[in-house]
């Protein structure tokens, strides 16, 4: 197809079955994510579209994350170009700003607060962090049986800021929304509150995943307007005031419950030993959770004795995005080591890549089974296990490469090998949890 048949195809499919709001934007140079509000689930439904009501296919070689970013690189990588490779000079940043889960994303910005320390470190195992497995066996990101507990104990031991949950799930909801605009307006400067609300009910921001409902984590302050509250979104990087009604009615959904006050008026480094016990309490070299979960889901969505299991196979892995954003918590711990071991840059790009490859690989995974999932062509099922088994091969690459350089900081800033001072029972571990 040409350049503006593949154009026109794509007007018409987001314009059409997926009626999407923003086209005033569209255009070849229309940024997907930010003027056509395109996500991870929406991508997947446009390439479907495209393959089941134009006969568009995606080429048959590896995908970036470059290939997604506009218009024009959508249709470039449909015509099975090769994007340019991005400029390398060199000393390009550490990835100072990669967003991968909400709740620890705001006792890192609690954190940041203090430019003398380094946030990094406490990203470790983010990438294996808690989820949960429905019993009708779909990924959820979150569950209420998930708790936080792992992280707020952690942050006190490692950087002396405590953590303590405000939310009294003993009492209704109003009685913690009241609780909650008490403290707000007590709290001292070194206090940041945390609360849980459900973004789908913020129409003012926006939803990348389009999830209803969408739990997230955010810290809110007052402002000199007493209508409007400051609400910052570290995780995604927005902050800005909204109506103090609409942020007390995202809190009010049934679908959200909790919240979380920090003090980190005394925060501190983290000891070497504390540090390397953290990351033994997180670090599964034996195990990668995602994929584990997302193999028993295939297995019980692509049984032929079960068949019309398959046909759900796409809303099963509906979250997986949510999920496979949060592998990008390697990078932060490869960036740790990088710049406390002083290696070179080149090394530490490297792996940086194998990371992008593992994040980009789930997004193909994804679209694997939601295709599936749409055209019930069971002939594709040995694609999607092999695809998977080489994501997990991927993934236990890129641990043996950290752990590696876990030993090397090791051997520098730790004399004897670490282990838990007496007293100190250790914290539960994240975990796939039942929804």
């Amino acid at each position: 197809m040409t350049y503006d048949s593949l154009l026109e195809a794509i007007r018409l499919t987001l314009q059409g079955p997926l009626a999407n709001a923003h086209m005033a934007r569209f255009g070849p140079a229309a940024v997907l994510n930010d003027d056509l509000h395109i996500d991870s689930v929406i991508l997947i439904n446009l390439m479907l579209h495209l393959e089941t009501d134009h006969g568009i296919e995606m080429p048959e070689r590896a995908l970036s994350k470059d290939d997604f970013a506009t218009v024009d690189a959508l249709i470039r990588m449909l015509m099975g170009e090769t994007p340019a490779p991005a400029m390398d000079d060199g000393n390009a940043p550490a990835p100072n700003e990669i967003t991968v889960h909400c709740f620890v994303s705001c006792l890192c910005a609690a954190i940041r607060r203090h430019q003398d320390l380094n946030f990094r470190p406490f990203y470790f195992g983010t990438w294996d962090s808690s989820f949960a497995v429905t019993p009708s066996m779909q990924l959820a990101y979150h569950s209420k049986e998930i708790t936080q507990d792992h992280y707020a104990g952690w942050v006190e031991r490692l950087y002396n800021i405590p953590v303590r949950e405000w939310y009294d799930h003993s009492r209704t909801k109003a009685e913690n929304l009241a609780r909650f605009e008490r403290l707000l307006s007590t709290k001292s400067d070194d206090e940041q509150l945390v609360v849980l609300l459900d973004m789908y009910h913020l129409p003012e921001r926006e939803n990348k995943y389009n999830q209803n409902p969408f739990p997230h984590f955010v810290i809110i302050e007052l402002t000199d307007d007493p209508d409007i509250w400051h609400l910052y979104d570290p995780d995604y990087r927005w902050r800005g005031g909204l109506p103090r009604k609409t942020i007390l009615n995202a809190m009010a959904q049934p679908t959200v419950a909790g919240g979380y006050i920090i003090h980190s008026g005394h925060a501190r480094a983290p000891h070497p030993q504390d540090l390397a016990a953290y990351f033994n309490e997180t670090f599964r070299p034996d195990g990668n959770l995602l994929t584990s979960a997302l193999r028993r889901i295939f297995d019980y969505h692509c049984l032929p004795a079960r068949p019309l299991a398959l046909a759900d196979l796409q809303h099963a892995v509906r979250e997986l995005p949510v999920l496979s954003l949060r592998k990008y918590a390697y990078e932060h711990a490869f960036a740790f080591f990088w710049q406390e071991l002083g290696t070179a840059f080149a090394a530490f790009d490297a792996e940086c890549d194998r990371v992008e490859a593992l994040c980009e690989g789930f997004r193909s995974l994804h679209f694997l089974a939601a295709r599936i999932a749409h055209t019930g062509d069971r002939a594709l099922i040995p694609d999607l296990f092999a695809a998977l088994d080489a994501l997990d091969e991927l993934e236990f690459t890129i641990k043996s490469a950290l752990q590696s350089q876990f030993h090397a900081w090791c051997a520098v800033n730790l004399p004897a090998p670490p282990s838990l001072p007496a007293g100190l029972p250790a914290s539960p571990q994240p975990q796939e949890l039942p929804a």
